[in-house]
């Protein structure tokens, strides 16, 4: 066992809501504030994606972000030593009848989610409920830390897929026979994903979410989460995604779910900016000369 893993271990074991958590939280806020990791990135990200806000009210959203990402880690250190409280950290949930009329139905469907709030979290709460989720998941590359985050997504009850081509056959088939699959879908397609326009910028986005849609014949179903305060959150369930009868073709059909997809992230992102993965490279794949949606 790597000497980071024990340290991660250590803490988990160690922190608790109270005294420890805010320990541990200004703990992490004082490194980050130190290291400001792709603070350039971020801030550009916002300005373009928001080009009616002044470079004070970036600097103040990324500093709600590295807030956020610190009480992100804080929680789910002290969620894996207990797991049942993602059901008492969930203040209040919109839209739940919508997640259990399916399951009563014994009717799968895609799971959309966003790198805001505590997506960790937002899994762990969905299991925790008993809902049948399957999370398509990519490991760290440190290997330690991969065999680490999959114990602790196992203690949640989480199951995971990998988004090599067996695993999308998977998550094409569990959605057939009831299953939930869950996937974070706002982050950049590379030159292989769809065309679109995310936050008036152009770029690419994974094809998974729409594609898993129409091949499996399920509705998918956005979930958003946001930070009430320290170990208090809200789920909010948005009505079905799902394609016109009017589009024909596979193809067409995917494309035109992707346009849908890409919209629902979009209000993810600016219902709670202060809350998103900002420093990503989000538009790194630029598709300028291609029709984008």
């Amino acid at each position: 066992m790597s000497i980071r893993v024990r340290c991660v271990e250590m803490l988990a074991r160690w922190v608790r809501p109270g005294w420890r958590a805010w320990t541990l939280y200004f703990f992490l806020r004082c490194v980050l504030g130190l290291i400001s990791p792709r603070k350039t990135v971020a801030l550009d990200n916002m300005a373009r994606a928001f080009p009616d806000r002044d470079e004070q009210w970036c600097r103040e959203n990324l500093k709600a972000v590295y807030d956020h990402f610190c009480w992100m880690v804080v929680e789910y250190l002290a969620l894996v030593n207990d797991p049942s409280q993602a059901l008492t950290w969930i203040d209040k949930v919109e839209g739940k009848d919508i997640l259990d009329d399916l399951l009563s139905s014994k009717k799968g469907c895609v799971i959309l989610a966003s790198h805001g709030g505590n997506w960790e979290l937002l899994s762990a709460w969905l299991c925790r409920s008993d809902y049948p989720l399957y999370a398509a998941v990519r490991d760290p590359d440190a290997e330690d830390l991969a065999v680490l985050m999959e114990s602790y997504r196992q203690k949640v009850g989480l199951k995971t897929l990998r988004k090599e081509r067996k695993g999308f056959r998977e998550m094409v088939r569990l959605p057939m026979v009831g299953n939930f699959v869950g996937l974070v879908a706002d982050q950049d397609g590379g030159p292989t994903g769809i065309p679109v326009k995310f936050l008036g910028r152009p770029c690419t986005m994974p094809k998974g979410p729409a594609a898993i849609s129409v091949m499996s014949k399920v509705p998918i179903i956005p979930v958003s989460i946001e930070r009430i305060a320290p170990f208090r959150h809200k789920v909010r369930v948005y009505s079905p995604l799902s394609t016109s009868e009017t589009v024909k073709g596979k193809e067409d059909k995917v494309v035109a779910l992707a346009a849908e997809v890409n919209g629902a992230l979009e209000d993810m992102v600016r219902a709670v900016p202060g809350e998103w993965l900002w420093m990503h490279r989000r538009w790194k794949t630029d598709m300028t000369g291609k029709n984008s949606i």
